[in-house]
């Protein structure tokens, strides 16, 4: 039988010490409540955005009203998404990738709605080859995630 070294030793007699072990449970409280804070303040800015979208809301032109509306809708569901995953993790304490691709999907669709409303609202103004540039970068990365929440690792591999 082999000597155990010192070293090892120590370190396991720290790991299983009483005060690392409430060192790591008060962590993990402080840790708990910066999500939930961060949950509410991401909840506040959807409310926020709803409101500012209504008080702001151009009523007199449809595309500019629409182009706004959807805008804002999509930014909240992003922030709805990120609360989500807040709260996935706060329910299991295992961190989940999957929500931060729908995030990154939900903000290229945005991105390609955003761009494509303002080329009808205002046409002369976007340079064709800028538009489409911006269009197709933006639509690879939404493939791209989209790939990878299909075939990316299951959430049991972290």
């Amino acid at each position: 039988m082999k000597p155990v070294p010192m070293a090892e030793r120590m370190r396991e007699q720290w790991m299983s010490h009483h005060v690392r072990q409430r060192l790591v449970g008060v962590l993990g409280i402080l840790e708990d409540i910066i999500y939930v804070l961060l949950a509410m303040l991401l909840f506040a800015s959807a409310l926020y955005i709803v409101g500012a979208t209504l008080v702001h809301a151009d009523f007199r032109s449809v595309p500019n009203l629409i182009n706004s509306i959807l805008d804002r809708f999509l930014v909240i569901l992003m922030l709805a998404e990120l609360v989500h995953t807040l709260l996935l993790f706060l329910k299991t304490h295992r961190f989940r990738y999957q929500p931060f691709l729908v995030v990154g999907i939900i903000a290229a669709i945005r991105r390609i709605l955003v761009v494509t409303a303002q080329a009808v609202i205002a046409p002369t103004r976007i340079q064709l080859r800028d538009y489409l540039l911006d269009l197709g970068v933006t639509t690879l990365v939404a493939l791209a995630l989209t790939m990878a929440l299909r075939w990316g690792p299951s959430t049991d591999d972290f």
